[in-house]
Protein backbone atom coordinates (compact mmCIF):
# COMPACT_ATOMS: atom_id res chain seq x y z
CA UNK A 1 0.00 0.00 0.00
CA UNK A 2 1.54 3.38 -0.98
CA UNK A 3 1.52 6.45 1.24
CA UNK A 4 -1.46 8.21 -0.35
CA UNK A 5 -3.60 5.07 -0.21
CA UNK A 6 -2.61 4.51 3.39
CA UNK A 7 -3.63 8.00 4.46
CA UNK A 8 -6.90 7.98 2.55
CA UNK A 9 -7.99 4.65 3.96
CA UNK A 10 -10.79 5.11 6.43
CA UNK A 11 -9.83 3.70 9.80
CA UNK A 12 -12.36 1.29 11.27
CA UNK A 13 -13.93 2.45 14.47
CA UNK A 14 -13.00 0.24 17.41
CA UNK A 15 -15.69 -0.97 19.81
CA UNK A 16 -16.21 1.57 22.55
CA UNK A 17 -17.42 1.14 26.08
CA UNK A 18 -20.79 2.81 26.56
CA UNK A 19 -20.28 4.06 30.08
CA UNK A 20 -17.94 6.58 31.67
CA UNK A 21 -16.33 6.81 35.07
CA UNK A 22 -18.69 8.86 37.24
CA UNK A 23 -17.17 12.32 37.71
CA UNK A 24 -16.22 13.31 41.24
CA UNK A 25 -18.38 16.37 40.57
CA UNK A 26 -21.52 14.23 40.89
CA UNK A 27 -23.56 15.25 43.92
CA UNK A 28 -26.91 13.79 44.91
CA UNK A 29 -29.76 16.10 45.72
CA UNK A 30 -30.82 15.22 49.22
CA UNK A 31 -32.79 18.31 50.14
CA UNK A 32 -36.19 19.23 48.71
CA UNK A 33 -36.01 21.16 45.44
CA UNK A 34 -37.85 24.45 45.48
CA UNK A 35 -39.35 25.10 42.03
CA UNK A 36 -41.24 28.26 41.20
CA UNK A 37 -43.06 26.68 38.23
CA UNK A 38 -46.46 25.07 38.91
CA UNK A 39 -46.79 23.33 35.57
CA UNK A 40 -45.59 19.97 36.81
CA UNK A 41 -46.31 18.00 39.89
CA UNK A 42 -43.58 17.51 42.44
CA UNK A 43 -43.64 13.77 41.75
CA UNK A 44 -43.04 14.35 38.02
CA UNK A 45 -40.09 16.62 38.76
CA UNK A 46 -38.72 14.12 41.22
CA UNK A 47 -39.00 11.34 38.62
CA UNK A 48 -36.95 13.35 36.14
CA UNK A 49 -34.18 13.98 38.62
CA UNK A 50 -34.25 10.42 39.96
CA UNK A 51 -33.68 9.13 36.43
CA UNK A 52 -30.87 11.62 35.90
CA UNK A 53 -29.09 10.44 39.05
CA UNK A 54 -29.70 6.81 38.25
CA UNK A 55 -28.01 7.05 34.86
CA UNK A 56 -25.31 9.40 36.11
CA UNK A 57 -24.50 7.07 38.99
CA UNK A 58 -24.17 4.17 36.55
CA UNK A 59 -21.80 6.21 34.39
CA UNK A 60 -24.28 6.43 31.51
CA UNK A 61 -23.78 10.12 30.94
CA UNK A 62 -25.59 10.22 27.60
CA UNK A 63 -28.91 9.23 29.19
CA UNK A 64 -28.23 11.30 32.32
CA UNK A 65 -27.66 14.36 30.17
CA UNK A 66 -31.11 13.96 28.54
CA UNK A 67 -32.85 14.07 31.92
CA UNK A 68 -30.76 16.94 33.29
CA UNK A 69 -31.46 18.91 30.12
CA UNK A 70 -35.18 18.08 30.32
CA UNK A 71 -35.24 19.32 33.91
CA UNK A 72 -33.49 22.56 32.94
CA UNK A 73 -35.46 23.12 29.70
CA UNK A 74 -38.72 22.98 31.63
CA UNK A 75 -37.59 25.97 33.65
CA UNK A 76 -36.59 24.14 36.80
CA UNK A 77 -33.49 25.44 38.55
CA UNK A 78 -31.23 23.85 41.11
CA UNK A 79 -27.53 24.45 41.70
CA UNK A 80 -26.62 20.75 41.90
CA UNK A 81 -28.47 19.94 38.68
CA UNK A 82 -26.57 22.69 36.84
CA UNK A 83 -23.30 21.53 38.39
CA UNK A 84 -23.82 17.87 37.50
CA UNK A 85 -24.90 18.76 33.99
CA UNK A 86 -21.75 20.88 33.70
CA UNK A 87 -19.66 17.85 34.70
CA UNK A 88 -21.24 15.85 31.87
CA UNK A 89 -20.71 18.61 29.33
CA UNK A 90 -17.06 18.83 30.35
CA UNK A 91 -16.66 15.05 30.05
CA UNK A 92 -18.09 15.28 26.53
CA UNK A 93 -15.55 17.94 25.59
CA UNK A 94 -18.10 20.78 25.57
CA UNK A 95 -16.10 23.02 27.88
CA UNK A 96 -17.73 26.29 26.88
CA UNK A 97 -21.20 24.88 27.56
CA UNK A 98 -19.90 23.40 30.82
CA UNK A 99 -18.63 26.84 31.85
CA UNK A 100 -22.12 28.27 31.29
CA UNK A 101 -23.76 25.49 33.32
CA UNK A 102 -21.36 25.96 36.25
CA UNK A 103 -22.03 29.70 36.21
CA UNK A 104 -25.77 28.97 36.36
CA UNK A 105 -25.13 26.73 39.37
CA UNK A 106 -23.30 29.60 41.07
CA UNK A 107 -26.12 31.99 40.18
CA UNK A 108 -28.54 29.62 41.91
CA UNK A 109 -26.30 29.24 44.95
CA UNK A 110 -23.40 31.72 45.29
CA UNK A 111 -22.03 29.71 48.24
CA UNK A 112 -21.69 26.40 46.36
CA UNK A 113 -17.95 25.72 46.62
CA UNK A 114 -17.95 22.71 44.32
CA UNK A 115 -19.35 24.69 41.40
CA UNK A 116 -16.56 27.27 41.78
CA UNK A 117 -13.98 24.47 41.85
CA UNK A 118 -15.44 22.76 38.79
CA UNK A 119 -15.68 26.08 36.98
CA UNK A 120 -12.01 26.69 37.78
CA UNK A 121 -11.06 23.36 36.22
CA UNK A 122 -13.08 24.12 33.09
CA UNK A 123 -11.58 27.60 32.74
CA UNK A 124 -8.14 26.03 33.01
CA UNK A 125 -9.02 23.68 30.13
CA UNK A 126 -10.10 26.71 28.12
CA UNK A 127 -6.77 28.44 28.80
CA UNK A 128 -8.36 31.16 30.98
CA UNK A 129 -5.84 30.68 33.78
CA UNK A 130 -6.36 33.97 35.65
CA UNK A 131 -10.12 33.40 35.77
CA UNK A 132 -9.51 29.78 36.76
CA UNK A 133 -7.35 30.90 39.67
CA UNK A 134 -9.99 33.39 40.90
CA UNK A 135 -12.77 30.78 40.74
CA UNK A 136 -10.72 28.11 42.51
CA UNK A 137 -9.63 30.50 45.25
CA UNK A 138 -13.32 31.34 45.76
CA UNK A 139 -14.05 27.62 46.25
CA UNK A 140 -11.31 27.49 48.92
CA UNK A 141 -12.64 30.65 50.55
CA UNK A 142 -16.03 28.98 50.88
CA UNK A 143 -14.54 25.66 52.04
CA UNK A 144 -10.97 25.89 53.34
CA UNK A 145 -10.86 22.10 53.84
CA UNK A 146 -11.60 21.35 50.17
CA UNK A 147 -8.52 19.23 49.35
CA UNK A 148 -9.31 18.82 45.67
CA UNK A 149 -9.67 22.58 45.21
CA UNK A 150 -6.24 23.13 46.78
CA UNK A 151 -4.76 20.55 44.41
CA UNK A 152 -6.55 22.12 41.42
CA UNK A 153 -5.18 25.50 42.44
CA UNK A 154 -1.73 23.94 42.42
CA UNK A 155 -2.28 22.81 38.82
CA UNK A 156 -3.34 26.31 37.77
CA UNK A 157 -0.41 27.98 39.54
CA UNK A 158 1.96 25.46 37.94
CA UNK A 159 0.53 26.36 34.52
CA UNK A 160 1.11 30.02 35.37
CA UNK A 161 4.74 29.25 36.23
CA UNK A 162 4.31 29.98 39.95
CA UNK A 163 5.93 26.73 41.08
CA UNK A 164 6.63 27.84 44.65
CA UNK A 165 2.99 28.64 45.39
CA UNK A 166 1.83 25.59 43.43
CA UNK A 167 3.90 23.37 45.71
CA UNK A 168 2.29 24.94 48.78
CA UNK A 169 -1.16 24.20 47.36
CA UNK A 170 -0.31 20.55 46.70
CA UNK A 171 1.14 20.13 50.17
CA UNK A 172 -1.98 21.70 51.68
CA UNK A 173 -4.15 19.24 49.73
CA UNK A 174 -2.07 16.34 51.08
CA UNK A 175 -2.25 17.75 54.61
CA UNK A 176 -6.06 17.74 54.34
CA UNK A 177 -6.21 14.38 52.57
CA UNK A 178 -3.09 12.25 53.20
CA UNK A 179 -4.17 9.56 50.72
CA UNK A 180 -4.63 12.05 47.85
CA UNK A 181 -2.68 10.22 45.15
CA UNK A 182 -3.19 12.84 42.45
CA UNK A 183 -1.68 15.57 44.64
CA UNK A 184 1.44 13.44 45.11
CA UNK A 185 1.74 12.79 41.37
CA UNK A 186 1.26 16.51 40.68
CA UNK A 187 4.15 17.23 43.05
CA UNK A 188 6.15 14.65 41.12
CA UNK A 189 5.48 16.54 37.88
CA UNK A 190 6.32 19.87 39.50
CA UNK A 191 9.72 18.64 40.68
CA UNK A 192 10.30 16.99 37.31
CA UNK A 193 9.80 20.41 35.71
CA UNK A 194 12.36 21.80 38.15
CA UNK A 195 14.76 18.94 37.26
CA UNK A 196 14.75 17.80 40.89
CA UNK A 197 14.61 14.13 40.00
CA UNK A 198 15.07 12.62 43.45
CA UNK A 199 12.10 14.54 44.82
CA UNK A 200 10.12 13.76 41.68
CA UNK A 201 10.75 10.03 42.08
CA UNK A 202 9.83 10.25 45.76
CA UNK A 203 6.42 11.78 45.07
CA UNK A 204 5.67 9.51 42.13
CA UNK A 205 6.50 6.54 44.36
CA UNK A 206 4.08 7.85 47.01
CA UNK A 207 1.38 8.20 44.37
CA UNK A 208 2.05 4.74 43.03
CA UNK A 209 1.86 3.20 46.52
CA UNK A 210 -1.47 4.89 47.23
CA UNK A 211 -2.92 3.77 43.92
CA UNK A 212 -2.14 0.16 44.75
CA UNK A 213 -4.86 0.07 47.39
CA UNK A 214 -8.28 -1.28 46.51
CA UNK A 215 -9.85 1.17 48.94
CA UNK A 216 -8.91 4.19 46.87
CA UNK A 217 -12.44 4.82 45.60
CA UNK A 218 -11.36 7.41 43.06
CA UNK A 219 -9.64 4.69 41.04
CA UNK A 220 -11.19 1.39 42.11
CA UNK A 221 -14.02 1.24 39.57
CA UNK A 222 -11.86 1.95 36.57
CA UNK A 223 -8.45 0.48 37.32
CA UNK A 224 -9.35 -2.68 39.23
CA UNK A 225 -12.57 -3.72 37.52
CA UNK A 226 -12.24 -2.74 33.84
CA UNK A 227 -10.65 -5.32 31.54
CA UNK A 228 -10.54 -6.51 27.94
CA UNK A 229 -9.54 -9.72 26.21
CA UNK A 230 -6.45 -7.93 24.87
CA UNK A 231 -5.51 -6.83 28.39
CA UNK A 232 -5.87 -10.26 30.00
CA UNK A 233 -3.92 -11.82 27.13
CA UNK A 234 -1.10 -9.35 27.79
CA UNK A 235 -1.05 -10.08 31.51
CA UNK A 236 -0.90 -13.84 30.90
CA UNK A 237 2.02 -13.33 28.52
CA UNK A 238 3.80 -11.07 30.99
CA UNK A 239 3.38 -13.52 33.89
CA UNK A 240 4.75 -16.32 31.71
CA UNK A 241 7.65 -14.10 30.69
CA UNK A 242 8.46 -13.23 34.31
CA UNK A 243 8.34 -16.90 35.24
CA UNK A 244 10.76 -17.68 32.40
CA UNK A 245 13.13 -15.00 33.74
CA UNK A 246 13.19 -16.67 37.18
CA UNK A 247 11.05 -14.02 38.87
CA UNK A 248 9.31 -16.16 41.50
CA UNK A 249 8.55 -18.84 38.92
CA UNK A 250 5.87 -20.59 40.98
CA UNK A 251 3.95 -17.37 41.71
CA UNK A 252 3.83 -16.12 38.11
CA UNK A 253 3.10 -19.56 36.65
CA UNK A 254 0.10 -19.89 38.98
CA UNK A 255 -1.06 -16.39 38.08
CA UNK A 256 -0.90 -17.21 34.38
CA UNK A 257 -3.02 -20.34 34.97
CA UNK A 258 -5.55 -18.35 37.04
CA UNK A 259 -5.86 -15.63 34.39
CA UNK A 260 -6.38 -18.20 31.64
CA UNK A 261 -9.22 -19.71 33.70
CA UNK A 262 -10.85 -16.31 34.23
CA UNK A 263 -10.42 -15.43 30.54
CA UNK A 264 -12.24 -18.63 29.55
CA UNK A 265 -15.21 -17.73 31.77
CA UNK A 266 -15.77 -14.19 30.50
CA UNK A 267 -17.99 -13.47 27.51
CA UNK A 268 -15.94 -11.11 25.33
CA UNK A 269 -18.06 -9.07 22.87
CA UNK A 270 -14.86 -8.45 20.89
CA UNK A 271 -11.14 -8.69 21.47
CA UNK A 272 -10.83 -5.05 22.50
CA UNK A 273 -14.26 -4.39 24.08
CA UNK A 274 -14.02 -3.09 27.63
CA UNK A 275 -16.00 -5.13 30.14
CA UNK A 276 -16.41 -5.02 33.90
CA UNK A 277 -15.23 -7.92 36.04
CA UNK A 278 -18.00 -9.55 38.07
CA UNK A 279 -17.71 -10.02 41.84
CA UNK A 280 -16.41 -13.58 41.50
CA UNK A 281 -13.57 -12.57 39.20
CA UNK A 282 -12.78 -9.44 41.23
CA UNK A 283 -12.30 -11.66 44.28
CA UNK A 284 -10.15 -14.10 42.33
CA UNK A 285 -7.90 -11.39 40.90
CA UNK A 286 -8.06 -8.78 43.66
CA UNK A 287 -4.47 -9.22 44.85
CA UNK A 288 -2.97 -9.22 41.37
CA UNK A 289 -5.02 -7.41 38.73
CA UNK A 290 -3.44 -4.08 37.80
CA UNK A 291 -1.12 -4.22 40.80
CA UNK A 292 2.54 -3.27 40.86
CA UNK A 293 3.67 -6.85 41.47
CA UNK A 294 7.06 -6.29 39.90
CA UNK A 295 9.07 -3.16 39.09
CA UNK A 296 12.55 -3.66 37.71
CA UNK A 297 15.23 -1.50 39.32
CA UNK A 298 16.62 0.86 36.70
CA UNK A 299 19.45 3.22 37.57
CA UNK A 300 21.07 6.25 35.97
CA UNK A 301 23.82 5.24 33.58
CA UNK A 302 27.34 6.50 34.20
CA UNK A 303 27.76 7.07 30.48
CA UNK A 304 25.33 9.08 28.33
CA UNK A 305 21.93 7.49 27.74
CA UNK A 306 21.32 9.40 24.51
CA UNK A 307 23.78 8.29 21.80
CA UNK A 308 26.81 10.60 21.98
CA UNK A 309 27.62 10.03 18.29
CA UNK A 310 24.50 11.82 17.02
CA UNK A 311 25.07 14.66 14.54
CA UNK A 312 23.43 17.39 16.63
CA UNK A 313 23.81 20.16 14.03
CA UNK A 314 22.30 18.07 11.21
CA UNK A 315 19.36 16.88 13.33
CA UNK A 316 18.69 20.42 14.53
CA UNK A 317 18.83 21.75 10.96
CA UNK A 318 16.44 19.04 9.75
CA UNK A 319 13.97 19.94 12.50
CA UNK A 320 13.87 23.61 11.50
CA UNK A 321 13.81 22.85 7.77
CA UNK A 322 10.25 21.65 8.37
CA UNK A 323 7.70 24.47 8.40
CA UNK A 324 6.38 23.55 11.85
CA UNK A 325 9.27 21.54 13.32
CA UNK A 326 9.78 17.83 12.57
CA UNK A 327 12.64 15.35 12.28
CA UNK A 328 13.55 11.83 13.33
CA UNK A 329 16.68 10.35 14.92
CA UNK A 330 18.02 6.86 14.31
CA UNK A 331 20.21 5.07 16.88
CA UNK A 332 18.68 7.43 19.40
CA UNK A 333 19.76 5.73 22.66
CA UNK A 334 23.03 4.09 23.60
CA UNK A 335 22.88 0.30 23.46
CA UNK A 336 23.07 0.14 27.27
CA UNK A 337 20.19 2.60 27.72
CA UNK A 338 18.03 0.86 25.11
CA UNK A 339 18.51 -2.58 26.68
CA UNK A 340 17.95 -1.31 30.22
CA UNK A 341 14.76 0.57 29.33
CA UNK A 342 13.48 -2.34 27.25
CA UNK A 343 13.89 -4.76 30.16
CA UNK A 344 12.20 -2.31 32.52
CA UNK A 345 9.16 -2.10 30.24
CA UNK A 346 9.02 -5.86 29.67
CA UNK A 347 9.38 -6.87 33.32
CA UNK A 348 7.50 -4.13 35.22
CA UNK A 349 3.79 -4.80 35.79
CA UNK A 350 2.79 -1.19 35.16
CA UNK A 351 0.45 -1.53 32.16
CA UNK A 352 -2.75 -0.51 33.92
CA UNK A 353 -4.53 1.72 31.39
CA UNK A 354 -6.78 -0.36 29.11
CA UNK A 355 -7.65 1.54 25.92
CA UNK A 356 -10.58 0.89 23.58
CA UNK A 357 -8.34 0.46 20.55
CA UNK A 358 -6.60 -2.45 22.27
CA UNK A 359 -3.33 -0.89 23.41
CA UNK A 360 -2.18 -0.44 27.03
CA UNK A 361 -0.74 2.59 28.79
CA UNK A 362 1.80 3.11 31.58
CA UNK A 363 2.23 6.41 33.44
CA UNK A 364 4.65 8.10 35.82
CA UNK A 365 2.23 8.11 38.75
CA UNK A 366 1.59 4.35 38.43
CA UNK A 367 5.11 2.94 38.21
CA UNK A 368 6.71 4.22 34.99
CA UNK A 369 8.84 6.81 36.78
CA UNK A 370 12.49 5.71 36.98
CA UNK A 371 15.90 7.43 36.99
CA UNK A 372 16.87 6.29 33.48
CA UNK A 373 13.83 7.73 31.72
CA UNK A 374 14.45 11.07 33.47
CA UNK A 375 18.10 10.91 32.41
CA UNK A 376 17.06 10.44 28.78
CA UNK A 377 14.70 13.43 28.93
CA UNK A 378 17.31 15.66 30.57
CA UNK A 379 20.03 14.74 28.09
CA UNK A 380 17.72 15.53 25.18
CA UNK A 381 17.19 19.06 26.43
CA UNK A 382 20.90 19.62 26.93
CA UNK A 383 22.00 18.01 23.65
CA UNK A 384 19.51 19.91 21.45
CA UNK A 385 19.14 23.35 23.11
CA UNK A 386 17.94 25.10 19.93
CA UNK A 387 15.00 22.71 19.65
CA UNK A 388 14.02 22.35 23.31
CA UNK A 389 15.02 25.87 24.44
CA UNK A 390 14.30 26.10 28.16
CA UNK A 391 11.18 23.94 28.01
CA UNK A 392 10.75 21.81 31.14
CA UNK A 393 9.77 18.14 31.02
CA UNK A 394 5.99 18.16 30.92
CA UNK A 395 4.93 14.49 30.97
CA UNK A 396 6.15 10.99 30.08
CA UNK A 397 4.17 7.84 29.23
CA UNK A 398 4.53 4.55 27.36
CA UNK A 399 2.14 2.47 25.26
CA UNK A 400 2.23 -1.23 24.42
CA UNK A 401 0.30 -2.85 21.56
CA UNK A 402 -1.19 -6.25 20.75
CA UNK A 403 0.41 -8.15 17.88
CA UNK A 404 -2.84 -9.61 16.52
CA UNK A 405 -3.63 -6.26 14.86
CA UNK A 406 -2.05 -7.77 11.74
CA UNK A 407 -4.95 -10.21 11.40
CA UNK A 408 -7.53 -9.49 8.71
CA UNK A 409 -10.53 -7.47 9.91
CA UNK A 410 -8.90 -6.90 13.32
CA UNK A 411 -10.53 -4.14 15.38
CA UNK A 412 -7.20 -3.38 17.04
CA UNK A 413 -5.37 -0.21 16.09
CA UNK A 414 -3.01 2.37 17.49
CA UNK A 415 -3.62 5.85 18.82
CA UNK A 416 -6.25 7.91 17.01
CA UNK A 417 -5.35 11.20 15.36
CA UNK A 418 -4.77 13.93 17.97
CA UNK A 419 -2.46 16.70 19.18
CA UNK A 420 -0.81 16.90 22.62
CA UNK A 421 -0.73 19.48 25.41
CA UNK A 422 2.94 20.40 24.93
CA UNK A 423 5.43 22.38 22.84
CA UNK A 424 7.68 19.52 21.69
CA UNK A 425 6.85 15.82 21.39
CA UNK A 426 9.50 13.07 21.40
CA UNK A 427 8.17 9.63 20.47
CA UNK A 428 10.61 6.71 20.31
CA UNK A 429 10.36 2.95 19.75
CA UNK A 430 12.24 0.20 21.57
CA UNK A 431 10.97 -3.15 20.22
CA UNK A 432 13.56 -5.06 18.09
CA UNK A 433 13.19 -4.29 14.38
CA UNK A 434 12.99 -8.01 13.60
CA UNK A 435 9.54 -8.03 15.25
CA UNK A 436 8.15 -5.64 12.63
CA UNK A 437 6.69 -7.62 9.73
CA UNK A 438 6.32 -4.57 7.47
CA UNK A 439 9.36 -2.23 7.55
CA UNK A 440 7.43 0.44 5.60
CA UNK A 441 4.78 0.85 8.32
CA UNK A 442 4.31 0.53 12.05
CA UNK A 443 5.50 4.01 12.88
CA UNK A 444 3.91 7.44 13.09
CA UNK A 445 1.85 9.64 10.76
CA UNK A 446 2.37 13.38 11.28
CA UNK A 447 0.23 15.97 9.49
CA UNK A 448 1.38 19.48 8.62
CA UNK A 449 -1.74 20.78 10.36
CA UNK A 450 -1.72 22.38 13.79
CA UNK A 451 -4.61 22.06 16.22
CA UNK A 452 -6.54 25.36 16.20
CA UNK A 453 -5.48 27.49 19.15
CA UNK A 454 -9.07 28.03 20.28
CA UNK A 455 -9.76 24.29 20.65
CA UNK A 456 -9.73 22.89 24.18
CA UNK A 457 -7.82 19.75 25.19
CA UNK A 458 -10.79 17.41 24.87
CA UNK A 459 -11.37 18.53 21.30
CA UNK A 460 -7.83 18.45 19.88
CA UNK A 461 -6.92 15.29 21.79
CA UNK A 462 -10.10 13.19 21.42
CA UNK A 463 -12.62 14.53 18.88
CA UNK A 464 -11.53 12.49 15.85
CA UNK A 465 -14.51 13.48 13.72
CA UNK A 466 -13.80 17.18 14.11
CA UNK A 467 -10.05 16.67 13.62
CA UNK A 468 -10.63 14.76 10.37
CA UNK A 469 -12.75 17.65 9.09
CA UNK A 470 -9.91 20.04 9.97
CA UNK A 471 -7.44 17.84 8.07
CA UNK A 472 -9.74 17.77 5.03
CA UNK A 473 -9.77 21.57 4.93
CA UNK A 474 -5.98 21.77 4.96
CA UNK A 475 -3.55 21.52 2.07
CA UNK A 476 -0.79 20.44 4.43
CA UNK A 477 1.59 17.58 3.73
CA UNK A 478 1.45 14.21 5.44
CA UNK A 479 4.61 12.53 6.74
CA UNK A 480 4.71 8.79 7.35
CA UNK A 481 7.73 7.88 9.49
CA UNK A 482 8.15 4.08 9.35
CA UNK A 483 8.89 2.08 12.48
CA UNK A 484 12.49 1.34 13.37
CA UNK A 485 14.02 0.08 16.58
CA UNK A 486 15.62 2.91 18.57
CA UNK A 487 14.19 5.61 16.27
CA UNK A 488 12.88 8.83 17.84
CA UNK A 489 10.50 11.24 16.12
CA UNK A 490 10.81 14.84 17.35
CA UNK A 491 8.10 17.29 16.33
CA UNK A 492 5.97 20.27 17.21
CA UNK A 493 3.45 18.74 19.60
CA UNK A 494 0.65 20.91 18.24
CA UNK A 495 0.72 18.98 14.95
CA UNK A 496 -1.96 16.32 14.52
CA UNK A 497 -0.49 12.84 14.51
CA UNK A 498 -1.53 9.19 14.86
CA UNK A 499 -0.14 5.66 14.95
CA UNK A 500 0.40 4.12 11.52
CA UNK A 501 -0.95 0.64 10.71
CA UNK A 502 1.32 -1.97 12.27
CA UNK A 503 2.10 -5.65 11.78
CA UNK A 504 4.30 -7.27 14.43
CA UNK A 505 5.17 -10.90 15.12
CA UNK A 506 3.36 -12.82 17.84
CA UNK A 507 5.14 -13.19 21.18
CA UNK A 508 5.43 -11.06 24.30
CA UNK A 509 8.86 -9.61 23.52
CA UNK A 510 7.69 -8.66 20.02
CA UNK A 511 4.95 -6.30 21.17
CA UNK A 512 5.34 -2.79 19.78
CA UNK A 513 6.29 -0.35 22.55
CA UNK A 514 6.65 3.41 22.23
CA UNK A 515 7.71 5.96 24.82
CA UNK A 516 6.54 9.59 24.65
CA UNK A 517 8.23 12.53 26.36
CA UNK A 518 6.52 15.93 26.25
CA UNK A 519 8.35 19.21 26.80
CA UNK A 520 6.87 22.62 27.55
CA UNK A 521 3.30 23.83 27.18
CA UNK A 522 1.15 24.12 24.08
CA UNK A 523 1.16 27.69 22.79
CA UNK A 524 -2.28 29.31 22.88
CA UNK A 525 -1.28 32.46 21.01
Amino acid sequence: MNESEKIKEVRKQASEIKTFTVPSALVEIKENISISSNTHSQSAKQEIINQAFKFHGEGNITEAAKYYKSFIDQGFKHHIVFSNYGAILKALGKSQEAEKSYRQAIECNPNFAQAYANLGNTLRDLGKLQEAEISTRKAIELNSNYAKAHSNLGNILRDLGNLKEAEKSYLKAIDLKPDFANAYSSLGLLHLQKHEHELSLKYFSESCELLRGVNNKEYTNKRFTRISQVKIKHDIEQFEYLASQSYDTKKYTQLAILYKKVASEIHWPSINALVLLNDKHINLLKDSYNRLLNQRNTSILKEEAVNNLLDVDKITSNYFDHDFGLTYIDNFLSSAALESLRQFLLESTIWFDVRENGYLGAYLKEGLANPLIFQIADELRKKFPKIFLDYPINQIWAFKYDNSAKKKNSSLKGINVHADFAAINVNFWITPKEANLNPQSGGLIVYDVEAPKDWDFKTYNHDEKRIRKELEKSQGNTHVIPYNENRAVVFNSNLFHETDDYEFQEGYENRRINVTILFGERSKS
